[in-house]
């Protein structure tokens, strides 16, 4: 049983990408997009702390600690991977501008982009790994759709509108098979990961992340609440591709899905007081 659902994950980690990134295309306008992102200092921080100060926390974190070089390597591609579709679900939640979270989002996926294939390897000491295959995957299989579905909206308007329930529906399917097959296939393996003590430290970091991201608000409600999700919610999608297409090691694939699975939950009780705080000041102003 475990092996048949292992076997169902190289199959539905690509669906789930480009059928989310296809929907992000179909659903956020480009013009609104580059709107938000002339606010050069907030963008300046969000990039600072998305691939500089919280990557940093995770490797000094990583340095601390002794874990099986499988959980370490899961929970630093977590740490470097950012721009994650669910942010704009997460912002729904909040109460905030969505789309100001589907700006940060694009911007901090397509900085993934380039970041990534340049970073990982320097951190990954005796494990090889190919910097453009990376780039590759993740520009096919997120920005490729993402320019595809906005080529839609502008293009075929009406066709863009019908298909755009549908896609989201797969992507988010294809999601729950996902988890569902990596937590039924791997459950061996996670059982010996909860022992370790890796899933505390994913979950302290992505406190420290929301905090980080908060901070690059500067006082500013929107910038801070959108800022602190943003970089707390670590890219998924990019995530998989590397640790299903680079890794041997299954363990990679599963620390990084109880990383994310977890962080997820945290960050949408987060997003639930964020948005009670924000309906109590709309209502006292």
């Amino acid at each position: 049983m475990f092996a048949f659902f292992r076997s169902v994950i190289p199959y539905t980690v690509p669906v789930f990408v480009i059928f989310t990134m296809l929907n992000v295309g179909l659903t956020q306008k480009l013009s609104v997009i580059i709107g938000h992102l002339k606010n050069l200092p907030f963008v300046l921080k969000m990039l600072a702390a998305n691939f500089i100060v919280a990557p940093l926390l995770m490797i000094i974190a990583l340095k601390l600690v002794s874990f099986d070089p499988a959980l370490k390597a899961g929970l630093l591609i977590f740490s470097l991977c950012a721009g994650a579709p669910f942010l704009i679900k997460l912002t729904q939640a909040a109460e905030q501008n969505v789309a100001l979270g589907a700006a940060i989002m694009m911007l901090l996926m397509v900085a993934t982009v380039i970041y990534l294939p340049v970073v990982l390897p320097l951190f990954l000491s005796g494990a090889t790994v190919d910097a453009w295959a990376i780039a590759r995957s993740l520009l096919l299989q997120m920005i490729l759709p993402i320019v595809v579905g906005m080529i839609m909206v502008q293009f075929l308007p009406i066709f863009a509108k019908r298909a755009q329930p549908s896609v989201g529906w797969v992507g988010n399917i294809a999601l729950y098979v996902v988890i569902a097959a990596t937590l039924i296939g791997y459950f061996p393996n996670m059982v010996g990961i909860v022992g370790t003590g890796a899933i505390l430290v994913g979950l302290a970091f992505v406190a420290a992340a929301f905090g980080i991201g908060y901070l690059a608000g500067a006082g500013k409600d929107h910038l801070e609440d959108v800022g602190g999700l943003g970089t707390a919610q670590r890219n998924t999608a990019a995530g998989l591709i590397i640790a299903a297409q680079n890794f041997s090691d299954p363990n990679v694939l599963v620390m990084l899905t109880l990383a994310n699975m977890l962080g997820i939950v945290m960050l949408l009780l987060i997003a639930k007081a964020l948005s009670r705080d924000n309906k109590v000041r709309t209502e006292t102003v």
